[in-house]
Formats: structure tokens, C-alpha cells, sequence
């Protein structure tokens, strides 16, 4: 029999060149977008700038350097005298679009593709979305435009984990818009595997604001059709559960990390840094009101986070969609309520939303603003749909298409100095990391430290995980709480300084590197213990400590007889673990000078030994007396749990994917049926 030709949607057969064109728009959006990064991606005087190059750029390329190898760096001791990797999330190790860029290998170049990859997710992902709302192609190019290369991604290209969640919105909000349209189980997963990839990206604050967005957007649906929130509320509550799931290799071992830190303490719900200021509401239209583009800058203290432009035709555009009743509901149920919540706790709704779980943890509300991007973007859509519709002029559309696309192009990144650096990477960073390399990281003898890391004056700040030289600081945004209550310390008792293994640090003014004659090994044995009951003793008793004299251990632990006379040496060690050869006439306490964190064993003899809490944040072990070898090595039982999670959930949304449309269709149908 033969086969009947496939129909448009008007039931009219498709002809060769209409099925063509469902694929000339992306071509077209990826086409605009690889020219609006070309700059940035080809010349040699851009660079990447701030967080990208001092954090980003760092961790990734350490991170891609060890899977290139074969190996997961579960733990790096080059930042914080020792930090748990793969539990940092602003590495985005397992977000799947930077996966390419990974095995290819690192380098500063590979950043500003990633932006620009990502850019091209943003603008695809609203332009799909918004040709499910306005029926005209080139509107709908114009919407993902305005969206994919607005001020926000402009602001926010130092911030790769911000710019890279933004980016995923859209797609979250398709799959829910033909979850709810069709076949809602399918789509279910796929959105779920969209969110699951927003927190991915690194920025849980980001992702959180993303799902805040599904959830304002599904209710713009609640209202047009309540009879439909079962129906609602299943796809949401699936996309969200999934999204979990799936990102639970991340999620799993970052909240162990945060218990650790200050943030598990932390409560915004009242106060709160970054609201959004109005009088930086003219950047939409003004690109260079608060100074941001002529270097005089006069805004809020963060310019990364103020500037809004998104080109000229915005705003009038998005005045005529509000008469497009259809695209205005979804809109401004984006628009009117993330606008509200980020003016702050004055304004009500931030405290409402403080409710919901986990919101207190996070801070700088305008980070929200992408939010605010995609409706205003919609509208513009909505705006644009209905000019060429009303003057039919030949080729209006792509001539509006055209100049928004000049007028961003030289806005948000030509002229704008929040985009990329002007300048070369070597100029700003690179030759300063080779000087540092040549005449501190040589200088520095093996098992002991460097102090100097963020205050060094040249490089990257986290430059140590670069050259991998061992360092007492670092640069992220989860640093362990007593570790940094250490340093706090060792600023009045430099005693500390030995007890952290430091043998080299930066002098006071920056200017030179000294040696510590009294540096202490990275293992010994302390000659006395001062037993404490809880953390806040510990942290008066280091106050005074001399570690050459005495350590400090944290109760309950195994009998002591510490022996003044007993001695230990690394016979091995690598990023993850020591094999220490020790020699004591009584079990004794051996202090290793690396920070406490859950998942590092010590074992003697294949014995397994209970870690002791040792200077308040560094470990220790009580070992038996003899001539023996004890091994410390780490590895995270909660990664290990959040991998079992993660690839349940993968193949759970594989099968939710792959299920026969009959089966879908069935269960759909159960889910719009009203109670």
C-alpha cells in the first residue's frame, strides 16, 4: 500500500520545501549567535574575566584534565589545605552540555564556548516555547533573541553556572507546555531531565528561581483551566521529583558539604543582599544608565547583577503583545510576581516565599531577573507577531530581526565590558600563574604548604588547583566553616600557621615570599592532648594553642598514652590518601594535617579506625602501639549513594520516554479526567 504524504497542520500536504523550514529558524538562531560570539570565541585580545577565569576556568580544567586521565578527583588538596571536589557544584562536573568541552580539554577559550553553546541553548529553548504561544516563526526568533542574548547573560558571562541554569528555563517550560498539551508522561521525564540539568549547571539559587518560574507558569494554566489542576499539579510535582533524581549525583554530595559549612546556618528570610534596585529598571532601555558600558559605573555594589538591556524594540514591543491575551497570561504571571520578589523582604512576597523549602538558603534575589528576561521576551513576541500581521510590508520581519540583533550585538557584547575582558588572558592572568610557578610553587617543598592563595597578587585565585600547589586558601562559595574558623585564629596565633603545615607564605604587604623555619610535618605525633567536649572548646583552646607543644582532640575517643618519643613519615601519598610508616610504644595520637570531612578512613593492618577531630578542624587517629602502616584515604559515600540515584532516575525517565504513545495516551487521559 502505498504511503500517504504527511499534512500540515491545516491538513493541506507538505511539499519538500515546508518540511525544510521547520529547520531554517534554528538554523538561523544558531547562525546569529555564533556571529554575536565571534569576538569573544576568535580574537586574541578577549579573555575571560572575574569568576570565570578565577573560579571557573580553574576547577574545570582540573576537573577535566583528571577524566581526560581516566581518574574522579573526589578530593583536591591544592585549595583549603584539602577540599571534597566533586561535592563543590560550580565545577558543573555532570552538566551534559559541557561534557564535549571536558574531553576535549580545558583552556580559556573553551569557557567562552561554553557561553556561547549555552546561549544557543537559551534562544533555542525560548524560541520553542514561544512558537507553542505565538503562531509566527520569526516572532518567535525574535523572542529567543531577546531572551538567549539579553543584559542578564550579558551581566552574568563571568558566572558560568548562572548563565548555563538560565539557559535550561525554556526548555523546563516547553516540556511542561506539551506535557500539559499532550503527552504528559513523556514530557514529564523530558522536563524532569531539563530541571535535572538546570541544577547540574552549578547554581543551585539559579536552578531553585528556574522551578520557581515552572510553578508561576503552571499557575497562569491553573487559572485559565482549573478544572485541569490535577493534571497540573501531577506534571509539576513529576518534573520536579525527576529533576532531583536525576541530578542526585550532584545534589547528594553538596548537601553534605553545606552541613559543613556556614550556609547550613545561614537564614535570608529577613535580610538579603542583591534586591532588585528601581533605579536600575532604565538599563532596558538605556544600556549605559548606571555606567556599567563607559567605566562609571554608579549603580548597586554588584555590576554583574544590574544590567537589563535586551535591545531598543523590547519594551514597545512588549506593550503591543499585552494585547495577545493568549501570550500575556503566561507572561505576566513571570513577569509581575519575580519582580515582586526581588525587591526584597519590604516588598511582602520575598517573606512568602521564604516558606518554601530551602528558599531561606539563598540569598540575592535578582538573580531571579531571567525570569522577568524570558516574559518581557514573550511579550516582544507576542508584540512582533502582531506588527508584520498588521503591515504587511515585505521582509519586515527579518529587518526588525536585524536591527534587534545589531542593536544587542553591540550593546551586549561588543561595547559591554561585562561580556568578556578586553584584554588578553595571558595579560591578566596567565603570566602572572608562570611567575608564580616559577619562583613560589618551586619554592615550596613537598608535604607542606603554601600560604598565600587568594591574596596572591597575580593569576587566577584559585591558581593552586592549576599548578597544583598546595595551598591553605581558596576561592568558592562553600568553604568548611571550622577550617575557616582556623584561619580566622591563626591571624592572633601564628603558632596555627605550623600546625597547618605552612613552610611558605606571602608577607604581609604581598610583596615577597618568606620561609617558616618551624613548620610542622603533615604527620607526627603531638607531645601532649588537651581533651574538649564540643566544637566551641576546641575553638577557645586553638586560640593559645602551640602545636609543637600540644594538640587538641574533640571527645569521645580511644584511650591515649600519648608517647613523646614516637615518630611517623609519608611513605606514599597522592591527592586522595597517605601511607604513613609510624613507630609508637603505646597507642598514641598521630595528627594528620588535613581538614576533617566526612568519608576519609584510616585503617592499620585492614583495620578500620575511628577519625578523631583534631586542632578543631584537622584529623587525627589513636593508633595501636608498634611498628606498623596506616593508611588515610578518601572516598565519599555520598556521591557513591548519589550515582545509584542518579542512573535509577536515568533509566526511569528512559523508560517514562520510551513507552508506547497508546500507553501514554492512556494514562494522560486518567490524569485530565476530573475528579
Amino acid at each position: 500500500m502505498k504511503k500517504g504524504r504527511k499534512k500540515t497542520s491545516d491538513g493541506t500536504p507538505a511539499s519538500e520545501p515546508q518540511k525544510q523550514s521547520r529547520w531554517a529558524a534554528p538554523a538561523v538562531i544558531a547562525a546569529l549567535v555564533l556571529v554575536f560570539y565571534l569576538v569573544p570565541l576568535a580574537s586574541e585580545s578577549a579573555s575571560i574575566q572575574w569568576d570565570a577565569a578565577d573560579l571557573h576556568y580553574p576547577f574545570q580544567k582540573y576537573w577535566s584534565d583528571h577524566v581526560r586521565s581516566g581518574s574522579l578527583p573526589s578530593w583536591t588538596p591544592y585549595v583549603y589545605a584539602g577540599y571534597p571536589f566533586l561535592a563543590y557544584p560550580e565545577t558543573a562536573a555532570w552538566y551534559p552540555p559541557h561534557w564535549p568541552f571536558f574531553l576535549i580539554g580545558i583552556t580559556p577559550r573553551m569557557i567562552q564556548a561554553e557561553l556561547a553553546l549555552n546561549a544557543l541553548i537559551a534562544c533555542l529553548g525560548a524560541f520553542l516555547l514561544i512558537s507553542r504561544l505565538v503562531e509566527n516563526r520569526s516572532a518567535a526568533v525574535l523572542g529567543g533573541l531577546c531572551y538567549g542574548l539579553s543584559g542578564f547573560f550579558a551581566g552574568h558571562a563571568s558566572h558560568v553556572g548562572i548563565f548555563a541554569a538560565a539557559a535550561c528555563l525554556p526548555w523546563l517550560l516547553l516540556a511542561f507546555r506539551r506535557a500539559l498539551d499532550g503527552s504528559a508522561v513523556r514530557y514529564t521525564a523530558l522536563g524532569g531531565m531539563a530541571g535535572a540539568a538546570m541544577i547540574l549547571a552549578g547554581y543551585f539559587q539559579t536552578a531553585m528561581y528556574g522551578f520557581l518560574a515552572l510553578g508561576l507558569y503552571a499557575l497562569a494554566d491553573l487559572y485559565r483551566a482549573p478544572r485541569r489542576w490535577l493534571r497540573i499539579a501531577s506534571i509539576v510535582a513529576g518534573m520536579l521529583a525527576l529533576a532531583i533524581i536525576v541530578a542526585a549525583i550532584q545534589i547528594v554530595p553538596t548537601l553534605e558539604l553545606v552541613e559543613t559549612t556556614s550556609r547550613a546556618t545561614s537564614n535570608y528570610s529577613r535580610a538579603t543582599d542583591g534586591v532588585l534596585e528601581l533605579r536600575a529598571l532604565p538599563t532596558l532601555v538605556a544600556p549605559d544608565w548606571l555606567g556599567a558600558i563607559s567605566d562609571k559605573y554608579t549603580g548597586p555594589a554588584d555590576i554583574t547583577q544590574y544590567y537589563f538591556y535586551a535591545g531598543f524594540l523590547l519594551l514597545p514591543l512588549a506593550a503591543l503583545g499585552l494585547a495577545k491575551t493568549k501570550t500575556r497570561l503566561h507572561a505576566l504571571f513571570l513577569i509581575v510576581p519575580a519582580a515582586w520578589f526581588m525587591l526584597g523582604s519590604a516588598a511582602g512576597l520575598y517573606r512568602l516565599a521564604m516558606l518554601l523549602p530551602g528558599m531561606n538558603k539563598v540569598r540575592e534575589p535578582i538573580q531571579g531577573w531571567f525570569v522577568v528576561a524570558l516574559g518581557l521576551a514573550m511579550l516582544a513576541a507576542a508584540g512582533f507577531a502582531w506588527v508584520v500581521r498588521r503591515w504587511r510590508v515585505p521582509y519586515l520581519g527579518a529587518i526588525l530581526i536585524a536591527v534587534l540583533f545589531v542593536d544587542v550585538w553591540y550593546w551586549n557584547l561588543l561595547e559591554n565590558p561585562l561580556a568578556y575582558g578586553h584584554f588578553t588572558f595571558d595579560s591578566a592572568y596567565g603570566d602572572g600563574e608562570d611567575a608564580l610557578l616559577r619562583h613560589v610553587a618551586r619554592a615550596v617543598p613537598p608535604l607542606t604548604r603554601f600560604e598565600g592563595g587568594r591574596r596572591a597578587p597575580v593569576g587566577p585565585q584559585n591558581f593552586a588547583v592549576d599548578l597544583h600547589l598546595e595551598t591553605t586558601a581558596g576561592y568558592a562559595a562553600l568553604p568548611i566553616g571550622d577550617y575557616m574558623r582556623y584561619l580566622a585564629v591563626m591571624k592572633q596565633n601564628p603558632n596555627l600557621r605550623d600546625g597547618l603545615n605552612v613552610s611558605t607564605y606571602l608577607t604581609a604587604d604581598s610583596a615577597g615570599v618568606a620561609s617558616n623555619p618551624s613548620v610542622l610535618p603533615r604527620v607526627y605525633f603531638p607531645k601532649s592532648i588537651m581533651d574538649v567536649g564540643n566544637r566551641a572548646e576546641a575553638l577557645r583552646a586553638i586560640q593559645t594553642l602551640d602545636p609543637r607543644l600540644q594538640s587538641v582532640a574533640l571527645l569521645p575517643h580511644r584511650a591515649i598514652w600519648q608517647d613523646p618519643a614516637a615518630t611517623a613519615t609519608v611513605i606514599s601519598y597522592n591527592e586522595e590518601s597517605y601511607r604513613i610508616r609510624y613507630h609508637a610504644t603505646s597507642p598514641a595520637l598521630l595528627r594528620l594535617s588535613v581538614p576533617y570531612y566526612p568519608g576519609w578512613r584510616a585503617t592499620v593492618d585492614g583495620q578500620q579506625l575511628p577519625i578523631v577531630h583534631v586542632d578543631l578542624m584537622l584529623m587525627g587517629v589513636v593508633v595501636p602501639a608498634g611498628d606498623r602502616e596506616l593508611q588515610f584515604s578518601f572516598r565519599s559515600d555520598s556521591f557513591g549513594i548519589g550515582v545509584v540515584i542518579t542512573l535509577a532516575g536515568l533509566v526511569l525517565c528512559s523508560l517514562l520516554v520510551a513507552v508506547p504513545g497508546r500507553a501514554l495516551r492512556g494514562f494522560s487521559r486518567s490524569l485530565a479526567a476530573p475528579p
